[in-house]
């Protein structure tokens, strides 16, 4: 088993960094070639519209070489950590969004892992209570926030818990003028106060998924042979349930957290919006408006990357803990 896995990770790995290397090589097209000219895009943001703005622009960004020269760079960047310099902040692109990452990753970190505790209790107590009021209403639940679009919860939210109660904070991460530096207990409050609404507008919809996908999952393992058998040895609901029924029927929930990760970096963008909340999303949104190709080009590799590695973990964490299960 140890070498079988072992040739799994091997595949899985190597995969993985094709695919990664595939996405560079689309970002690079999508932002260098289909835009336009990117010395011309950078110019009109100058105070100086001359041929030496252009030029120089030329000569910065490296646009006398050939395409070839070009994506040899900018692989060798891209590894380096050199994204170039944002058209709009005329900072490197590492610095404008270096702290933005760690705020979005923070948010989606606290909404996942609402996400499936919850999910999981609510979709275990629904399979144990199927038939019943208390499954109904979960299941009811789960699928009128299941197709709710994220922005509209978002606003919901808002309007209840902004404006018609004041009881949470609009907008930011933190309140205006604090800063993070030193943290105190205060400030790890305040935080959290500000990402509740955000948090639980992006989680919401995933939980229902989970919910739903936990349910019916269990739902099947419960008919199972073994399940009887175990019945029939004694063993009492909870200890089937806690030893038999709900390991087997969390491994479909591992396959969710690819998708889950991708369904909330798209709805991280609106939420961050939303609620002002400057993240990668906010950011992302910025760029488009403003044309800032570098910065879009970088989120939208991070993105990717993102996605990628999050598969990755969810295959291997499913080979791991079901040896049935062979991905090739």
């Amino acid at each position: 088993m140890a070498k079988s896995f072992r040739v799994i990770l091997t595949k899985r790995v190597f995969n993985a960094i094709v695919t990664i290397l595939l996405i560079m090589a689309l970002n690079f097209a999508l932002f260098r070639l289909l835009p336009g000219d990117p010395a011309v895009l950078m110019m009109d943001r100058s105070t100086h519209e001359s041929d030496y703005a252009y030029w120089r622009n030329v000569e910065i960004m490296g646009l006398n070489d050939s395409y070839a020269e070009q994506f040899v760079k900018y692989y060798i960047m891209t590894f380096t950590g050199e994204w170039g310099v944002s058209y709009q902040h005329e900072r490197n692109v590492t610095e404008v969004l270096g702290g933005a990452i760690l705020w979005t990753v923070l948010l989606m970190s606290v909404s996942m892992t609402f996400m499936f505790i919850i999910g999981i209790a609510l979709g275990k107590l629904s399979a144990r209570r199927r038939g019943k009021t208390t499954d109904l209403a979960i299941t009811s639940f789960g699928l009128f926030f299941y197709g709710m679009p994220v922005f509209w919860f978002a606003i919901v939210l808002m309007v209840i818990f902004v404006g018609q109660f004041n009881l949470l904070p609009a907008k930011g991460y933190m309140t205006d003028g604090v800063v993070l530096q030193p943290i105190t207990a205060w400030k790890i409050w305040d935080i959290l106060v500000h990402m509740a609404l955000p948090a639980t507008a992006l989680a919401v919809g995933s939980v229902a998924g989970v919910i739903l996908l936990m349910r019916n999952s269990l739902v099947d393992v419960l008919t199972e042979d073994y399940i009887v058998t175990a019945y029939a040895k004694g063993l009492n609901e909870g200890q089937v349930m806690k030893r038999h029924a709900g390991p087997n029927a969390r491994l479909p929930i591992v396959t969710t957290i690819a998708m889950d990760t991708a369904f909330m970096l798209g709805g991280v963008f609106q939420i961050e919006v939303v609620f002002s909340y400057k993240g990668i999303g906010w950011y992302t949104m910025e760029a488009i408006w403003n044309q800032d190709y570098p910065v879009l080009q970088f989120i939208f590799f991070i993105g990717g990357v993102a996605v990628v590695v999050a598969n990755l973990f969810a295959d291997l964490i499913l080979v791991k803990l079901d040896p049935r299960v062979h991905i090739t």
